[in-house]
């Protein structure tokens, strides 16, 4: 697999390593519902991916602060689910260096999820480390489907006030496949015995 460009990218310096349940990845049902979310997303829908990424990342730390900034405006005892933010007042937290690098972490997941779209293998592996990443924090789909309005605060700040609804449909189209996937992938957990 090709290594990650993105410098906040998994293992890097910026995130603590993460000790994580393993995964049956030979389970054949798993992958078959997997290849059915996937199936999800067009050919038109990967195409505007790709073309709206770009304006995303091209600011990357900021659009994932406006991103977390209204989702944890929106649900503030979210914060309580990641260790590094629990201690920090609510008004201080938009302004923490731990929520930049996490929100600059989050902006490279998203952008190797763009990277692999039109690899089912890859993007098989790297939903995988995803849920493996987020099954010990009990992260489930709503909680990745309900960030969906900093998305929207996100895409206009990249596209403009007048976001073309087929560029708006088609990322919470990925949201709730991610969403999906993260559900189906954390199915296939087996829990390790310490």
């Amino acid at each position: 697999m090709a290594k990650s460009t993105c410098p906040f990218s998994i293992g890097s310096t910026e995130m603590p390593p993460i000790q994580s349940p393993t995964f049956d990845l030979d389970n054949p049902a798993a992958k078959q519902k997997m290849r059915n979310e996937m199936a999800r997303i067009s050919d038109e829908q990967k195409q505007i991916y790709k073309e709206t990424f770009p304006k995303i990342f091209q600011n990357a730390k900021r659009h994932g602060l406006v991103l977390f900034a209204r989702y944890f405006s929106d649900h503030p005892h979210y914060k309580n689910i990641w260790p590094q933010f629990r201690s920090q007042q609510d008004s201080a937290l938009i302004a923490s260096n731990e929520l930049a690098n996490h929100a600059s972490v989050y902006m490279c997941g998203l952008k190797e999820i763009v990277e692999v779209m039109d690899d089912e293998e890859k993007l098989t592996y790297f939903m995988a480390r995803i849920a493996r990443s987020h099954v010990k924090w009990n992260i489930n789909k709503y909680h990745i489907t309900n960030m969906i309005p900093g998305l929207d605060d996100v895409l206009k700040c990249c596209c403009g006030p007048e976001v073309d609804p087929k560029i708006t449909e088609a990322w919470h189209l990925m949201y709730d496949v991610i969403g999906n996937l993260l559900d189906i992938q954390k199915k296939l957990v087996v829990r390790r015995i310490f």
